[in-house]
């Protein structure tokens, strides 16, 4: 066997092992995981994705990021099955908008002016992510670009702030 591969099968092991002993670990807080970032084992401990700590993601026995490329976790957005509860019809969606991208963000301030048009009234953040979906971030963001474009105004500040059209 090569050393080269002979190194790279322990490295690919001791990534392994670190999954395994993490998954374990449910006590450990963000700031013990940066403690040991800092450590002997970071390099090691910063290529494993949350999917892989989760227990959804495999392990693969030889990794790429194993061998020095950039993690890419899987992008996945979680579907939500329709439901006749209120209490469902009630929650935000959450995760079915793509604003990474200027023309997502365009299609979403889009879906926002028109939520604000058809309330005609003081809109809360609230009701507008409960019409439009994504989460509370991307709501506040997408009716502050329409607040610097003109299309939207405000009264109130914090939890008491009401949209209006412009």
């Amino acid at each position: 066997m090569p050393k080269f591969d002979f190194v790279s099968a322990i490295e690919d092991r001791k990534r392994q092992l670190l999954v395994e002993e993490l998954r374990k670990q449910h006590e450990l807080t963000i700031g013990e995981l940066n403690q040991l970032a800092r450590g002997e084992l970071g390099p090691v401990l910063r290529s494993i994705t949350i999917a892989e700590l989760m227990g959804s993601g495999p392990v693969p026995g030889v990794s790429g990021a194993a061998r020095g490329a950039s993690p890419r976790p899987e992008a996945r957005v979680p579907r939500r099955n329709p439901s006749n509860s209120s209490s469902s019809q009630n929650k935000p969606l959450r995760n079915e908008v793509v604003t990474r991208t200027a023309a997502g963000r365009e299609a979403f301030d889009k879906q926002i002016l028109e939520v604000i048009e058809a309330i005609g009234g003081p809109a809360s953040a609230t009701e507008i992510q409960r019409r439009v979906g994504g989460t509370n971030m991307q709501v506040r963001s997408g009716v502050n670009r329409l607040i610097e474009a003109g299309h939207v105004t405000w009264t109130g500040k914090a939890r008491g702030t009401r949209y209006y059209p412009a």
